[in-house]
């Protein structure tokens, strides 16, 4: 936690607010956020441990700014993240309400040894595709307009899409505004570090397989117009589904979903076996 607030107060973008939403921890949380004397910094303690998007539409709540991005407790900004995002916003038309940047993952397990940078590529109207695979995702890397934001509402609910999504909420966003990006990595994700990470929901959850299922059936049904124009964009989701059924035992289930996925994309399945 102190490596993440230090990061965002030590922006050279200096005109920001830093909101931290404290949902209910048992930690040193609020000791570690009393030890920062900057009036940038505004500190939430919540009574309880809410849901994952009413936690976060609180925060949302609170804010003044015209842009705002996350960034989850773990993690960390490189210093010029806010500005050099600001400035391609500044550059703009009204229609790109998100612009993201890269990320680089580093294992904490391993000396912080270096693992992999993510990087997209993908800017202009992409609505289909953001569809197909987690290509623009990654919650510390996102800055949205704000008044975009509270348009299209955010994170959905885990209630309703079995799992919280920065992937889904993504995908969401793109069918509705244009997209740019810094071609630059500004972000520095953490892995590996003996806390379990929402976004890894096989650990998060006790009820994992099933969540998954449930989010997979969402995103075909709710993107269906965009799978019907490129079918092939399904083998991810199909790929995922058939894991899951295998998992759980449901075998005639897996060969169907393994089966279209293959016949879907055949490259998607055989990266996927790979671990790619």
């Amino acid at each position: 936690m102190k490596r993440c607030i230090t990061s965002v107060l030590a922006q050279t973008y200096n005109n920001i607010e830093h909101i931290v939403v404290d949902g209910a921890s048992d930690d040193n949380t609020d000791e570690i956020v009393q030890g920062f004397n900057d009036k940038r910094l505004k500190y939430i303690k919540l009574d309880s441990n809410w849901p994952i998007k009413e936690t976060i539409d609180y925060g949302i709540s609170l804010c003044k700014g015209k842009y705002l991005t996350f960034l989850d407790s773990d993690d960390e900004y490189l210093p010029q993240k806010i500005e050099k995002q600001v400035e391609l916003f500044e550059t703009l038309s009204e229609d790109y309400g998100l612009v993201y940047c890269w990320m680089t993952y580093y294992d904490s397990a391993q000396n912080n040894k270096e693992e992999y940078v993510h990087k997209p590529q993908l800017r202009g109207c992409v609505s289909d595709e953001v569809i197909g695979e987690p290509i623009i995702s990654g919650t510390p890397t996102l800055m949205f307009r704000t008044a975009f934001f509270r348009q299209f509402e955010g994170w959905k609910s885990c209630d309703e899409i079995g799992i919280s999504s920065d992937w889904e909420m993504c995908a969401r966003a793109c069918q509705l505004t244009k997209v740019d990006y810094v071609p630059e990595s500004l972000v520095k994700v953490y892995v590996n570090h003996g806390s379990v990470r929402q976004s890894d929901n096989k650990k998060y959850y006790s009820d994992a397989y099933q969540r998954e299922l449930t989010f997979h059936t969402y995103f075909l049904t709710f993107f269906s117009d965009n799978f019907k124009r490129r079918p092939e964009l399904a083998a991810y989701h199909l790929y995922d589904m058939a894991v899951c059924y295998f998992r759980l035992k449901s075998y005639s289930k897996f060969i169907r979903c393994f089966y279209d996925a293959l016949c879907s994309n055949p490259r998607i399945v055989i990266n996927k076996i790979k671990g790619k």
